[in-house]
């Protein structure tokens, strides 16, 4: 099975929750990036994120960015780290996010019945294969 959801869509809803709109672009089959510009005096900032490697429901990433960005991480991820959910790990020292899905409320009952098996970026979606279990 497929799943697919657009970069606008995922921008629509962070906007409707956060009040404000990153951009989403494709860098490659396996990796992504998140642009934005807070201000119109600040440059924009830029997050690159790759799918290293995904096994038994757990994604693992790696993430690559400008200095004063990573500063920035560090900080917000210090900020909220009571906010993130259990089944994410962000180590910011390495640049490295590990997502156990099977640890994620949300999604938990999900994967009773499906395994995920690939993601992939096109020019304006990401892509889920699933298999059914």
């Amino acid at each position: 099975m497929n799943a697919i959801i657009s970069f606008d869509e995922i921008s629509d809803f962070i906007e409707k929750e956060f009040k404000i709109r990153p951009v989403f672009n494709s860098i490659s089959h396996e990796g992504f990036e998140i642009r934005y510009k807070p201000h119109a005096f600040m440059p924009a900032l830029c997050v690159r994120f790759l799918i290293d490697a995904i096994c038994n429901n757990v994604i693992y990433m790696s993430y690559d960015c400008a200095a004063a960005t990573s500063l920035l991480i560090a900080g917000a991820v210090t900020y909220i780290e009571n906010k993130v959910p259990d089944g994410i790990e962000i180590t910011t020292a390495d640049k490295n996010v590990i997502i156990h899905l099977d640890r994620i409320d949300q999604i938990e009952k999900a994967l009773k019945y499906m395994k995920l098996n690939n993601i992939t970026f096109e020019d304006s979606s990401v892509n889920a294969t699933l298999a059914i279990v």
